[in-house]
């Protein structure tokens, strides 16, 4: 399963070939699922983004342009329309002036904890805690592989906003680890 894989698929959906779709669907159905469960915690609404997602993908199939992954652009499609959906319920809270303290740079400290402890059930349930942009900023750069300016560009935002979110990520997710951990 290679990239050049996913393009000639990509190629045959914007063909309308069905079994094309059904290969690419079913090759990142699991990732998509999950991505949007673990971002909304509602699996009617997350089925209902994710069917979306799918719509999104057939129609623009013929669109997409090779810069990276068509992993990643499925990733990004479900992205959008997570951050639409926080938007629209007003989930999506800007960053408020104690949020701007000391930032220092937590990506290889999340990145350590994530990866150490993925498959726990603690992380799970700790990361599931974290408010929804501190969810979505980090998911982008631990699922998404983004850089920091990315993720920026794409949310709209300054490096300096994602920092802190990321951040404040981080410093959730030790406290809900405790947290959990003392139940």
């Amino acid at each position: 399963m290679t990239n050049d894989d996913d393009l000639q698929l990509l190629k045959k959906i914007a063909g309308k070939d069905p079994e094309a779709f059904s290969t690419l669907m079913a090759r990142y159905q699991g990732l998509v699922y999950g991505y949007s469960i673990k971002m909304l915690k509602d699996r009617v609404r997350a089925e209902d983004l994710v069917q979306e997602a799918w719509i999104k993908v057939v129609v623009n199939a013929g669109s997409f342009k090779p810069v990276g992954s068509v992993r990643s652009w499925i990733l990004s499609i479900l992205r959008n329309l997570i951050i639409d959906e926080f938007r629209a319920n007003k989930k999506w809270v800007e960053l408020s002036e104690e949020d701007w303290g000391a930032i220092e740079d937590p990506q290889s400290g999340i990145e350590n904890l994530f990866s150490e402890q993925q498959k726990s059930e603690q992380l799970q349930k700790a990361f599931m805690e974290l408010p929804e942009n501190q969810k979505l900023v980090l998911s982008m750069i631990l699922v998404e592989e983004l850089s920091q300016a990315e993720v920026a560009a794409k949310i709209g935002t300054s490096v300096g906003a994602v920092k802190a979110l990321l951040f404040r990520a981080r410093e959730n997710l030790k406290k809900n680890i405790e947290g959990i951990k003392n139940v």
